[in-house]
């Protein structure tokens, strides 16, 4: 069976819009869609990249061009404020669900709680996290307590770190990005490159 990989941070607009997509090319192509949790800023920090909220041009061009892409896809979109906001709590404790088998279920309701209902962190201390997890782990059935405990260990914290590092070794600098076998594609945009590999060979 062919397989998607997907690597995205739950603060990538572009990954919001690029996972409904991708879940349905890979349900209809019948392929994996494998997840790839890791950390934007950390990827942007180790490439050199600048992200594009911090050149004024560009945040004012994405604002429309998300809200372009959410109508092409029949999204909706509450779009978070502040912007970026805090991610890091939130992304261990994909780490730590994804060891327990419900990364897919926790990916879904997060995306959907932080670009469609207004429900993302509203400020960038650590703290300001713990709302819209504990909201998600309930959501996915899971012990909040537990999520956010599970979030705070030295293994989640490193399973974050080492996710993050192999997404840089293996040329990611950006999300969402997306391989199959060893080729890759980033951005929303490059989504028909990523059905046009599903479907050779």
């Amino acid at each position: 069976m062919k397989a998607v990989e997907f690597y995205y941070d739950l603060v990538s607009p572009y990954s919001y819009l690029a996972y409904g997509e991708v879940t349905r090319m890979c349900r209809e192509r019948g392929a994996e869609l494998a997840l790839r949790p890791m950390l934007l800023g950390a990827v942007h920090n180790a490439t050199g990249i600048q992200a594009p909220i911090r050149i004024e041009s560009k945040a004012r061009y994405q604002a429309k061009d998300i809200r372009r892409w959410a109508e092409q896809y029949g999204l909706p979109i509450d779009f978070p404020d502040p912007f970026p906001f805090r991610t890091l709590k939130t992304m261990r404790a994909a780490m730590f669900l994804k060891d327990r088998g419900e990364l897919e279920a926790f990916t879904r309701e997060a995306f959907v709680l932080y670009w469609e209902e207004g429900g993302a962190p509203k400020g960038l201390e650590e703290a300001d996290e713990d709302g819209p997890v504990t909201e998600v782990a309930r959501r996915v059935g899971a012990d909040p307590e537990e999520v956010l405990a599970g979030a705070s260990t030295p293994e989640a914290k490193e399973a974050l770190k080492a996710a993050t590092s192999g997404a840089v070794e293996r040329g990611v600098f950006g999300a969402p990005a997306f391989f199959v076998g060893d080729e890759m594609f980033w951005g929303n945009d490059r989504l028909h490159f990523v059905e046009a590999a599903l479907g050779r060979g």
